[in-house]
């Protein structure tokens, strides 16, 4: 097959405007807690949905950018996948194309979503329970109704999390909860978030000293791997800074944890001006500068350098790696950070 340049294969697929950095092909083999070693978790795990997260995404006949256009599919459109299959190797890491009613699309601009039933508001709160947007997104206002534009807050989208404080019945009659961020607060709807349990965020492998953990970002190889001593615990694709956004390489520690965080502005974005992304999942940071392990809801092209900085994993390895490090974190903590400069697990970026 002819190469085709990264720039026209994303004018090719509708998502021309950043340039992407070649990845070499590799083979990694990890562990689970627990268990003998597995392959890394493949761009596609069976979920039976998926969420577009660029706009004016082409769908193809066939899995491959030359195939005819058959429908041009917008942000946050979802839709049902029939099968995930090897079709054209576009990028480097990334050979998984998506069978949909609409067509084929290449994986790494989908985010998997898996289908969940409105959720039943819960009084309850305590005093406070973190949740995730289990919902394609919830546009959040500062004011329980969901009619006035002037009032939006922003879209928060699908596996996002937040804080939430109160369940209150709004002007439009519906359930909202409150929710809480360090410097504001506004209201979701509450049918569209899931209660995360304290048991879903508590430590893993506490019995562990955690002087015998630390996190190795091979920036070569787009890999986070987790050792507990010489064992590979945990490991997954990675998506670390590009161009002038690179990762810092060096040894460092993981100082302030965050269960969900509100990026402004900082390392976290693809794009060049300014960004608000909300409620960040499971943030890790890890220099003076901000630099931090997260989840990425904006992309599914992890095993690839994109990022501004920052070491994008998918979110459930980004809830995995958080749970696992140190320093452990009160689950009503919006923000926790170190209290000495030894508590927090080593972050050791190289490659």
């Amino acid at each position: 097959m002819d190469r085709i340049s990264r720039r026209a294969v994303l004018k090719s697929l509708g998502l021309i405007g950043f340039a992407l950095t070649p990845l070499q092909q590799y083979t990694a083999r990890a562990a689970t807690q627990g268990g003998s070693p597995q392959d890394l978790t493949p761009h596609w795990n069976g979920e039976p949905f998926g969420r577009i997260t660029f706009d004016d995404m082409n769908a193809r006949a066939e899995p491959n950018v030359n195939a005819e256009v058959l429908n041009i599919l917008k942000r946050d459109m979802v839709v049902p996948v029939r099968e995930a299959i090897v079709g054209q190797h576009v990028f480097l890491n990334n050979d998984l194309w998506l069978e949909t009613p609409y067509g084929y699309l290449y994986s790494s601009y989908v985010q998997p979503m898996h289908y969940y039933l409105p959720q039943t508001p819960r009084a309850d709160l305590g005093e406070g329970m973190w949740a995730e947007v289990i919902v394609p997104f919830s546009d959040a206002y500062w004011d329980t109704t969901d009619a006035d534009p002037e009032r939006l807050v922003s879209r928060q989208t699908h596996k996002s999390v937040y804080y939430l404080k109160e369940l209150v019945k709004g002007k439009d009659g519906k359930s909202w909860y409150l929710v809480e961020e360090p410097y504001q607060s506004y209201y979701m709807r509450a049918t569209h978030l899931r209660i995360i349990a304290p048991e879903e965020m508590s430590p893993i492998s506490p019995e562990v000293d955690p002087r015998d953990k630390r996190v190795e970002v091979d920036l070569g190889k787009q890999l986070v791997l987790c050792y507990e001593k010489e064992q590979i615990v945990f490991a997954a694709r990675a998506s670390t800074g590009a161009g002038d956004f690179g990762t810092p390489r060096g040894k460092f520690r993981i100082h302030d944890k965050r269960a969900g965080t509100r990026m402004i502005g900082g390392s976290a974005s693809d794009n060049v001006g300014d960004y608000d992304l909300p409620g960040v999942p499971f943030t890790a940071y890890f220099t003076g500068d901000w630099a931090a392990i997260h989840g990425a809801y904006w992309h599914n092209d992890f095993g690839i350098p994109r990022s501004h900085g920052c070491v994008n994993l998918p979110p459930d390895a980004s809830r995995w790696i958080w749970r696992w490090t140190t320093p452990y974190v009160d689950y009503h903590a919006l923000v926790y950070q170190i209290k000495n400069g030894y508590e927090g697990t080593p972050v050791i970026v190289d490659g």
